[in-house]
């Protein structure tokens, strides 16, 4: 769930990131054993040579990213036992800890669900600004009396001692093929009385800990240092409303160590300072929307054609109603056809879909969340698991055109176009043409810029069809992945 746009403002002026990338457009060394050797090492561009402009290369971590195209956020935590949604607004709030209580927890029906519709990975928030760990954290630290104690607001002092939803989680995505990530929010802590990374001028409320900001930036580091090392290797970490200047530079070496291969949400900020080779960005809402126009490449909201970084996007956002994350009682949910739009403004517009997934106060998915998402996953498998065949296809590889050809009329509603974008994004606009009606005359169907790892276009009515041709104009030779089309109910 994204912090408030306040707080966000507020750590602008503090946050940093490691290193400005790479811009000389020089050579550079082969990747090391086991990278594909037609990805550039992370960091690099290169120049056009039709127009010599630059072009962002990606990391093979960022394209295998996209080839996920969806997950989802695990928001379970503290917040889900209480009826706000998140420990949010209200600095003094640290829920008690024998709320937490899930007796049925069953992350292997998590990822069931998550199977249903078609994710390829899950993020966990194992901490969120309650400052409750779903971990049992042995990290202890200096209060401001001087005396070392525990980090004891965790699940070991819950009615679930002995458990670990974090190890469960794991073993969990491990057993169903899936990547796992964590969001662990390393600027607000209820629990330690901090907001926007810093210990708040007050006394400590009831429930609160008191301890130095110094204290806290230690505290930070070690859980990280527990999360990013003992649970495996990570898909993704999110940074949720960016880190603090004072954490930067050890959590920046941490990342470096531990997760090398991660791919880091929000990782680069406006001025082109990234803490990872391997960022991705946010879409700016949390609606499931992503723009027509959305490239693989840039920094802002919906990226930019000529950017030098290569910046994939994730859009995240919520089944239930209302932009709930944490399970709510009552809470109605978004309705199929929604969330098709979703899948198709976000996948179908080069974003990664990362939906929430909201286990209830028994550590279950609710029933009728689990048959909603299996119903968007039935879709998406009716309609693009069997697309149109055409008898031919062929690639003009100096035009930049993909041409399908039909032995008989076919009747086609929609066409999913991929780039393969190994040497970066490189169409910058395209036309979809159909051969049509008894004198066989090409016919406009969709147009449009990016496409990137994938984007899908629904026509304004179905067409029938002998022949569908791609053009495209391009800074270099384009490489089709795939051109496909479909008709569906």
């Amino acid at each position: 769930m994204k912090t408030n746009a306040g707080l966000i403002a507020a750590l602008a002026s503090v946050t940093a990131a490691h290193g400005v990338r790479t811009q000389d457009g020089s050579g550079y060394p082969p990747p090391p054993p086991g990278k594909r050797q037609d990805i550039a090492p992370p960091g690099k561009w290169r120049i056009s040579p039709l127009d010599g402009s630059k072009i962002a290369l990606p990391t093979a971590e960022q394209l295998a990213f996209q080839d996920r195209e969806m997950g989802c956020l695990v928001h379970f935590n503290m917040a889900t036992y209480i009826a706000q949604d998140g420990c949010n607004g209200d600095p003094t709030l640290v829920p008690a800890r024998d709320l937490f209580d899930p007796e049925q927890l069953d992350t292997d029906q998590w990822m069931e669900t998550v199977r249903s519709f078609g994710g390829k990975y899950a993020t966990l928030v194992a901490k969120h600004n309650c400052g409750f760990t779903t971990w049992p954290t042995e990290v202890t630290f200096k209060d401001v009396a001087g005396e070392t104690v525990p980090y004891n607001y965790t699940i070991a002092q819950s009615p679930v001692k002995g458990k670990d939803v974090v190890e469960s989680f794991v073993e969990s995505t491990e057993k169903y093929g899936f990547g796992h990530g964590f969001y662990y929010s390393v600027v607000v802590n209820n629990y330690l009385n901090v907001q926007s990374a810093q210990v708040r001028n007050v006394t400590a409320a009831p429930g609160q800990v008191g301890i130095t900001t110094d204290v806290y930036n230690d505290v930070v580091f070690e859980q990280l240092k527990e999360l990013w090392g003992k649970y495996g290797n990570l898909t993704e970490i999110w940074f949720d409303g960016g880190y603090s200047g004072d954490q930067k530079e050890r959590i920046q070496t941490l990342l470096q160590k531990a997760q090398p291969n991660a791919v880091i949400f929000g990782g680069c900020q406006d001025n082109g300072t990234c803490v990872s080779d391997n960022s991705i960005r946010w879409i700016g809402n949390e609606l499931g929307h992503a723009e027509e126009e959305n490239w693989s490449t840039g920094l802002t909201e919906s990226g930019a054609s000529d950017s030098p970084y290569f910046t994939p996007a994730e859009c995240d956002t919520t089944l239930q109603t209302g932009d709930r994350w944490f399970f709510g009682v009552d809470t109605p949910l978004r309705s199929l056809d929604e969330m098709i739009k979703v899948y198709h403004e976000t996948v179908g517009r080069n974003c990664v879909l990362a939906l929430d997934l909201s286990p209830d106060r028994r550590g279950l998915i609710p029933d009728s969340h689990v048959a909603r998402y299996k119903e968007l996953g039935d879709f998406i498998r009716q309609c693009y698991d069997h697309p149109v065949q055409p008898s031919c296809k062929k690639r003009n590889k100096a035009k930049g055109t993909y041409t399908l050809t039909f032995d008989k009329p076919a009747e086609i509603d929609r066409v999913v176009l991929m780039e393969d974008q190994t040497g970066g994004q490189v169409i910058r606009t395209y036309q979809v043409w159909g051969k049509q009606g008894k004198e066989n005359e090409w016919s406009l169907l969709s147009n449009g810029t990016s496409v990137g790892h994938k984007k899908i276009d629904l026509f304004s009515k179905p067409a029938t069809v002998t022949e569908v041709m791609v053009n495209s104009t391009f800074v270099d030779t384009p490489k089709w992945r795939s051109v496909t089309v479909h008709k569906c109910s």
